[in-house]
């Protein structure tokens, strides 16, 4: 492990260990068929139904309710496809579930179980690209092998609705979404930390009710993302479909890790050269600021015994990352503490966009289920 500063040796001290294999150990497939688990779907904000997979906390013996809920955010291309329930998902998601943690998994539109739309689905411009747009005729599926590769960016949207299924789930007292951590790979990941960036300008109107629906706020809410626990990236990608997003990806994970804290743990290969030099240069502008090292607790990376492999495909057996990411929640969630459960009522409430040197934008109206599609300016996009 590349030591960056002392945080950095506090970060995965000791995870070696989980690279000995005892006599016994229970595989993938047992874990995975041990799992309780029930699967869902949630609607985007633009007639998309996500198809996805809720795992509800339950420790095993020894083990207590971490009182957080993980997100995982799968990996993809459009040449070799991706899903939820590829390489190691189902295998992470049943020993989170097993330490305590309630997790959802899904997959983004186009992937997996995430293919059916409704026609309100093709009233909105951006899915007016694609291929199954047919006017009164438009088709019943989308497919992701049809997507223009500019197209990609959209999936941030499936990020926000899968949160806010995470905030109906946090109102019926199912999970507490004031504890939540996200862990994605590759341009699943990059998905992610935008999103997370633009979580940190949605802000909740608490004024009394408008008379115009409209009309600026008076007053609001915290942050949104001020409930992110922590974020595990598993090489995280540089490019969406081949378009560069170094300088607005390198913002995001600024804005995250290093102005609001939240800690961020990279995970890679160790024989990924290129990830290694990319994962050197974030934590670089995260911890550098105005030529002074600053000191994130529990931010850093971890490079993975000896294989190129990237992504969830780190996700083995044979490998130690799944002992290394429930390691590092651990440290976390032991520092961090629990946040105190709230009601959210997100139906019921507005939200307005807050970027810095911008004027409010609406998010979201009450009696809306989702926050609308976010602004490319809010994460940088253009």
């Amino acid at each position: 492990m590349r030591i960056l500063s002392r945080t950095h040796l506090v970060l995965f001290t000791g995870l070696s260990l989980a690279l000995m294999a005892g006599a016994g150990r229970v595989s993938a497939a047992d874990e995975k068929e041990k799992a309780t688990f029930k699967r869902v779907s949630f609607p985007t904000c633009d007639g998309m139904e996500l198809g996805g997979t809720y795992y509800p906390s339950v420790p095993a013996a020894g083990e207590k309710d971490k009182d957080a809920v993980v997100m995982l955010l799968h990996n993809f291309s459009h040449g070799g496809g991706g899903g939820s329930h590829k390489d190691g998902w189902d295998d992470l998601a049943a020993k989170l579930q097993k330490n305590g943690y309630a997790v959802l998994s899904f997959d983004f539109r186009g992937f997996g179980d995430s293919k059916s739309v409704s026609p309100e689905f093709w009233k909105f411009r951006h899915n007016q690209m694609l291929k199954g747009f047919r006017g009164a005729k438009s088709a019943e599926s989308i497919d992701q092998k049809d997507f223009p590769r500019y197209y990609y960016s959209f999936l941030i949207n499936d990020v926000a609705a899968a949160r806010a299924f995470l905030d109906r789930k946090n109102d019926s007292r199912e999970v507490n979404s004031s504890n939540l951590i996200v862990i994605g790979a590759g341009q699943g990941a990059t998905l992610g930390a935008l999103w997370m960036a633009a979580e940190m300008h949605r802000q909740k109107d608490t004024s009394p009710p408008m008379i115009i629906p409209q009309a600026f706020p008076r007053s609001m809410d915290d942050p949104e993302g001020r409930d992110l626990a922590a974020a595990i990236w598993l090489t995280i990608s540089p490019n969406l479909e081949g378009r560069p997003l170094t300088t607005a990806l390198k913002a995001a994970l600024v804005e995250v890790a290093r102005e609001n804290k939240v800690p961020t743990a990279f995970l890679y290969g160790k024989n990924d050269g290129k990830a290694v030099n990319l994962t050197l240069d974030y934590l670089k502008a995260i911890t550098g600021m105005n030529g002074k090292r600053v000191e994130l607790k529990n931010t850093g990376e971890k490079a993975i015994s000896s294989t190129d492999l990237t992504g969830s495909k780190l996700i083995t057996e044979r490998l130690s990352t799944t002992s290394d990411i429930l390691k590092q929640l651990s440290r976390v969630m032991d520092e961090r503490g629990s946040k105190e459960w709230k009601k959210r009522e997100e139906e019921k409430s507005r939200y307005f966009w807050t970027a810095s040197g911008r004027a409010k934008q609406l998010a979201k109206l009450a009696g809306e289920k989702v926050v609308r599609p976010i602004p490319s300016g809010v994460i940088g996009l253009r």
